[in-house]
């Protein structure tokens, strides 16, 4: 997941007007619990407020609102782009008097992705690739589908794609474990810092997903 600039953040966030509905996923011991209220504002780098009605079919919910949950919010963003956005925040408390308001910690982390048919987030996911003969190069996932990504890798450990066999291995750690993903490479293009190799996926679906599982917002 990238970590995104504090002024990138603040502007984000920035696009959430008062009012605006987002999509609330609470945790709980068994599975997640999704609901939709409204944005309240934020108090930078306080915290954020939303807004949580008091009628009988949010009464479960608002008992899983207890302080140190964890929330993760998405939100759309008006606008041409359509962009949407997702973080996590910590509940701090649920007010009842005089407002029923959640109050949450101040995102640290945040996500975004366009609107189009194939839905890419925006991670920053650390990963090795093998490439032919080269082992271990040291590797940037920057946006990710279920079927590619985009690999960043610094100018100095780049590879030139020839011939028509461009493939490679890609391999991360989830929960202390390695998985190892296959990929076509179907771009490369460059910029005075990183090679940037648009691959497709060519591994089994399960790893795909737990890799999408554990790294991106968008996918849990």
């Amino acid at each position: 997941m990238a970590v995104i600039a504090d002024q990138t953040t603040l502007t984000l966030l920035g696009g959430m007007r008062s009012g605006s509905v987002v999509d609330l996923q609470i945790t709980t011991p068994t599975a997640p619990k999704r609901a939709k209220t409204t944005f309240v504002g934020m108090d930078a780098p306080n915290g954020l407020i939303f807004s949580i009605p008091t009628g009988p079919k949010w009464a479960s919910t608002r008992d899983l609102l207890l302080p140190g949950n964890t929330l993760v919010v998405r939100h759309v963003l008006e606008g041409e782009l359509g962009t949407v956005i997702a973080f996590r925040v910590s509940v701090l408390r649920l007010l009842h008097s005089p407002l029923s308001v959640l109050l949450t910690s101040f995102p640290k982390q945040v996500e975004f992705q366009g609107l189009r048919e194939e839905k890419r987030g925006q991670p920053g996911i650390a990963v090795h690739a093998a490439y032919h003969e080269q082992k271990n190069i040291e590797a940037i996932i920057v946006d990710v589908s279920k079927k590619g990504c985009r690999l960043a890798i610094s100018q100095d450990k780049a590879f030139t794609t020839e011939g028509g066999n461009n493939k490679l291995t890609l391999t991360c750690h989830l929960e202390g474990k390695a998985i190892t993903i296959a990929a076509v490479i179907k771009n490369h293009t460059r910029d005075h810092a990183y090679s940037y190799y648009g691959l497709a996926f060519d591994g089994p679906a399960e790893q795909v997903q737990a890799l999408l599982e554990r790294h991106s917002l968008f996918y849990e």
